[in-house]
Order: structure tokens, then sequence, then C-alpha cells
């Protein structure tokens, strides 16, 4: 069986920044999201808000419906060359470096949005990169829902035993890499869990466990 290195992105090897907050503001500084887009993603924000439907929330993706994919693709590859690429922490590419010569299949787990993902992917060197996927319409816009596992919170638990089943994972003798206590449902899952740049609640819940933490 093989062994992993799970890594969360934001505020894990990205420090301090969230990528597609980053990429929000990046798209309104352009102009590409407009007063229209926003009012969109506001209602449907509200109206999930009222539901109680608190993790949908971040499944809310309406500021880019109708747009072209293949348009926001682009716009998120330059948005990571400019934006966000002089954010990834030394030490983490550091740690992946090490964990791939020792034999380790480096996964990269994230909500954020799976273009992003993969622009790090390739930035990091990593194997595998797992993201949100936009939900698109047969005449290649974007709809505004995700498609398929929305690797957030719970969604990570899923998102690890799929690995984990297609790649022959042995969890036990991996590694995850998380920020915040959220992570903690995805961590448990691994032999060995590490709180990196860890949150207030995080680093209690680690020092409780006897957790390694460290700072990237």
């Amino acid at each position: 069986m093989k062994k992993a290195a799970i890594f969360d992105i934001d505020g894990t090897i990205l420090r301090n920044i969230s990528s597609e907050r980053v990429f929000f503001r990046y798209l309104l500084e352009k102009g590409v999201i407009t007063t229209k887009d926003l009012l969109q993603f506001a209602r449907v924000f509200v109206t999930n808000l009222l539901q109680l439907k608190g993790i949908y929330v971040r499944k809310n993706k309406y500021y880019l419906k109708d747009k072209e994919y293949e348009r926001i693709v682009s716009e998120i590859q330059e948005c990571f060359e400019r934006k966000i690429s002089s954010h990834v922490s030394a030490a983490a590419l550091h740690e992946i470096n090490r964990l791939k010569n020792a034999g380790y299949l480096v996964i990269l787990l994230s909500g954020t949005l799976s273009p992003f993902v993969e622009c790090l992917r390739e930035y990091c060197g990593a194997d595998i990169g797992v993201g949100t996927c936009l939900a698109i319409d047969s005449e290649g816009k974007i709809t505004g829902e995700i498609d398929g596992i929305h690797s957030y919170s719970g969604g990570k638990v899923k998102a690890v035993n799929q690995l984990a089943a297609e790649h022959n994972i042995d969890l036990s003798s991996s590694y995850a890499y998380a920020n915040q206590y959220l992570d903690v449902k995805f961590m448990r899952m691994v032999g060995y869990p590490i709180a990196v740049n860890a949150s207030p609640l995080l680093r209690l819940y680690a020092n409780i466990n006897r957790w390694k933490i460290v700072e990237f």
C-alpha cells in the first residue's frame, strides 16, 4: 500500500490568505464581476442563510454564474501568477519535496476552486490535487452550483476515503497537514496529523491529543 501526505491549502501552504477571496477581489478589480453578479450572489447567500444552510453558504458560486468556464480558468491562472504564487510558503515547499523524496504520494486537498488547486499542484510538484469543481452547463457556462464533493469540513472526509480507495493508500502510515479546527475530521483519519499555522482551537485540540504543531 502507498503512504500519502495530504495538505490543506489556504492558511497551510498559503499563509494568511484565502485563494478564492483573493480571486473574488481580482475579478472585481478587472470588472469581470458586475453589480448583477453581486446581487445574484447576495440573493442566494441570504436565502441559504435564512434556511440555516450554513455549509451551503460556502458552496455558493453564483458570483460566477453564466461566465464562460474556460475564461474563468484563464483568469484563475493569471490571478495565481500575479497575486497568489508569492504567498506559497517556502517551508511548505521544502516539506513537500522531503516527503516526495521519501516516497510519499503528495495530495493537495482544499475547498477552493479546483483550477486553483491544479495551479498549486503544478507549482509545488504535488502528485494529486483535489478541489471544488464548478458545475457547467451544455454551453460551457458556470451554473453557480458545484459538481461533486465539496472538499470542505466533512466533505474532506469523503474525499480522503475516495482517494484512499482509488490509490490504495494506507492512511495509518500517512500524514495530514492543516490549519483549522474544521479540518480535524479528516486529520484524525491518518496516523500522523500535523497542525500547521494552527488556529487557537486547533492548537488546543492538537496539544490535548499530542499532535505535532509547526509553522510554515
